[in-house]
């Protein structure tokens, strides 16, 4: 195996590693967002005109808009990575799917788990 092809399978694996985290730590915040942007009084046709307030609500509500739609981008991408390591983890032998578990979903290290698989023969 050639040394740039490992380098990309362990950025992969840590790159699964961090969308698992995230998308944890991106529910989480979606929920925030979703739970402040209940809060806000809705704009009414009467509001809208003269008053500074209505746009600083207003400017508060656009922002947590698009707080949510950036916290729901982030998410869909960890989930689609995710979605993409279970179906190539499928597609492996037993074995070599219960490493590539080892690696994803532990906090073992590579040597660790190479450990392992010498304790197992």
């Amino acid at each position: 195996m050639k040394t740039g092809s490992k380098t990309s399978f362990y950025k992969w694996i840590d790159d699964i590693k961090k969308a698992y985290r995230h998308k944890t730590e991106l529910e989480e915040k979606l929920q925030f967002y979703e739970n402040r942007l209940v809060g806000y009084n809705a704009v009414t046709y009467d509001s809208i005109g003269s008053s500074s307030t209505k746009n600083n609500v207003e400017d508060n509500l656009l922002y947590v808009i698009g707080k949510i739609d950036m916290v729901k981008a982030r998410l869909d991408e960890a989930q689609k990575l995710i979605d993409e390591y279970k179906v190539f983890k499928c597609k492996l032998k037993p074995q070599e799917a219960l490493v590539l578990e080892y690696l994803v979903e532990t906090s073992l290290s590579k040597n660790e788990c190479t450990a392992m698989k010498k304790w197992d023969t």
